[in-house]
């Protein structure tokens, strides 16, 4: 059938839907739509399986479905949609969670999944949500600090399965209501240093213990897809809540008894910038593997190791995280510096001046609460996206359970983004002290930059690493200040505009016209490098009314989900525009058509005659 309205997903809720749910009641309230939200799902792979790559789904808004929140359905894609679609995510053009495809005239197919035309360009489809058009700030798209209540979730499926654990105990192992000291609570409670405070048992009276409620749904898990699974469980969870989901909480958890069939390689999969994990056996249980999950909730990615492979970096949760009962990891410097955590700990420096050398010492996350003014995290800036992030992996506190890495210096480089969006990270290198990494053509400078360690104390409180970072270069002389130009005649001034690019410098474009004359004066920025300043200046021009525009072709400004840009414009050094948070265009205008005055040569005063 053809998906031109939203009954076509609710076709697909009653199918999955439990026993009881009366879809047909909740339609009349629909209203026609075109479009969805973009979900991505990362699924964790089981203790010594294969990686399990990223699956794509469709989830439609709540205002379309009656306030039943949460239903997505798959997405069938080319083989090379899913990868434009998913480079998208990566490169952070696209917030998974929040922004939204238009499926307009697509399919839902037999098994449930919406069919895109197979020659459909995913540039075309996709679009920015309503915040990022207004140019507000998105960095953070999910609460990460603060009090973030969670729910769990005990499921029951139509045969009666059901993981043995009681509530109590569940509510005992995750949130840590009984005497079990590691869990999910106190591992974020601990790796943040209360900058997170999980709550617990908000007065529900549906809970059965402490932040866990039990639902029944209407189809078993043996035959049915995880995707109609989950959907069956939002469903129930609304009903049974009577809200629509998150509704109180900022997190909900499901725990399945087990999982079946040829693809059930998983332990654990989340929604990235969203709400929900599902946990199946006894997965759920297991501290690493639950902050893992959150951390995609979070809006984190994987972190690979020196193999390339998607997550083996053992120094991090987003890695390989641990999968028994009693111990987590906190995250690499990436992460951290992504985070929300340490904001008043983390630095950026540009190694892209020439002659660039810089003296750190850096103390670890596991002494933040006394690092005095150390960072615990720093940013090398290479003006691409793939951006360096160097650590001190001190192997204490929250942070003693590392299986990689302890007491040295790390390395991380990410793929995009500048570590601020969802993008993968592969640990570079471990350095102990006297070790030193190269970084050859340091962000297409073509020069080597060189991280030195050249001590690590482990003895003193706070364990410091003092590193030197050089690209053994001779700073460059001083710029010259350039002779100013002499002043423009009357009626003629020089114009002047500056553009600092975001992370896509080729989206930009300005015009600064003379609308007296219908002369463009400035036109530009042909700008590609990312993060950088771009200035042209007009020779002396007619001057009038002046109206100045800047496009940028991806509806998302120069600031500030992806990089801090902003353009100026000047008259005669005078600020005439400025600004960087837009969507597709900013327009200014400013003077008028009048034909100025013109200016009186100087007179001199009479000469008194002489007296004698």
């Amino acid at each position: 059938m053809r998906l031109s309205s939203s009954a076509a997903f609710w076709a697909l809720l009653a199918s999955t839907a439990p026993h009881g749910f009366e879809a047909k009641g909740l339609r009349r309230k629909l209203v026609a739509t075109s479009e969805c939200t973009i979900m991505a799902v990362e699924p964790l792979a089981i203790e010594g399986g294969e990686h399990q790559e990223m699956a794509l789904e469709c989830e439609l808004d709540p205002d379309d479905a009656g306030g039943i929140s949460g239903i997505s359905a798959p997405l069938r894609l080319s083989p090379q949609q899913k990868a434009d679609l998913e480079g998208m995510i990566y490169a952070g053009r696209i917030d998974p969670g929040v922004d939204m495809l238009d499926i307009e005239g697509d399919e839902i197919t037999e098994d449930q999944e919406v069919q895109i035309d197979p020659v459909a360009k995913m540039g075309a489809k996709t679009t920015k949500a309503p915040s990022a058009k207004a140019g507000k700030q998105r960095r953070r798209l999910v609460d990460t600090t603060g009090d973030l209540k969670m729910l769990l979730v005990k499921v029951t499926d139509s045969v009666g399965k059901t993981f043995p654990d009681s509530a109590a105990t569940m509510s005992n192992e995750v949130f840590g209501t009984g005497d079990d000291p590691v869990n999910l609570k106190s591992g974020l409670e601990e790796c943040s240093w209360d900058k997170i405070n999980v709550v617990v048992g908000v007065g529900d009276s549906n809970e059965v213990a402490t932040g866990v409620i039990e639902v029944s749904i209407g189809i078993p898990l043996d035959g049915s897809t995880d995707n109609n699974i989950r959907n069956a469980v939002t469903t129930a969870v609304q009903n049974k809540l009577g809200h629509s989901l998150p509704g109180p909480y900022d997190y909900v958890l499901y725990s399945l008894e087990s999982c079946y069939g040829n693809d059930c390689g998983w332990a654990a999969y989340a929604y990235i910038n969203s709400w929900n994990s599902v946990y199946q056996s006894a997965y759920y249980k297991r501290p690493g593997v639950l902050m893992h999950e959150l951390g995609h909730n979070f809006g984190l990615a994987h972190s690979g190791g020196f193999d390339g492979a998607t997550y083996t970096d053992h120094t991090c949760t987003m890695g390989n995280p641990h999968y028994s009962d009693d111990g987590f990891q906190c995250f690499n410097p990436a992460k951290n510096f992504q985070l929300d955590w340490y904001d008043d700990a983390k630095i950026t420096e540009d190694p892209r001046i020439q002659g660039y050398s810089k003296t750190l010492t850096l103390v670890g996350i596991g002494e933040y609460d006394n690092r005095g003014g150390n960072p615990v995290v720093v940013r090398l800036e290479t003006g691409t996206g793939a951006d360096y992030f160097v650590g001190f992996n001190r192997a204490t506190g929250p942070n003693s359970l590392n299986d990689l890495g302890d007491d040295q210096v790390n390395i991380i480089q990410v793929e995009s983004g500048n570590g601020q969006s969802y993008s993968q990270s592969f640990l570079k290198s471990l350095l102990s002290q006297g070790q030193s990494y190269e970084i050859s053509n340091f962000g297409g400078t073509g020069k080597t930059v060189t991280i030195t360690v050249n001590s690590i104390n482990t003895s003193t409180s706070p364990g410091t690493a003092v590193i030197y970072i050089s690209d053994g270069l001779t700073p460059a002389p001083p710029t010259p200040q350039p002779t100013p130009p002499p002043p423009c005649p009357s009626g003629e001034k020089r114009y002047q505009v500056t553009v600092t690019t975001d992370n896509y410098p080729g989206e930009t474009s300005y015009v600064l016209k003379n609308l007296c004359t219908g002369v463009n004066v400035l036109t530009g920025c042909n700008c590609n490098e990312a993060n950088t300043s771009y200035s042209q200046e007009s020779t002396c021009t007619a001057t009038g009314k002046m109206e100045f525009v800047i496009q940028d072709t991806f509806g998302d400004g120069l600031c500030c989900s992806y990089g801090d840009g902003g353009y100026i414009v000047r008259e005669d050094g005078e600020e005439k525009a400025s600004g960087g948070q837009f969507t597709s265009s900013e327009t200014t205008t400013w003077g008028d058509c009048t034909t100025p005055p013109p200016i009186a040569p100087p007179t001199n005063p009479p000469i008194a005659p002489p007296t004698n």
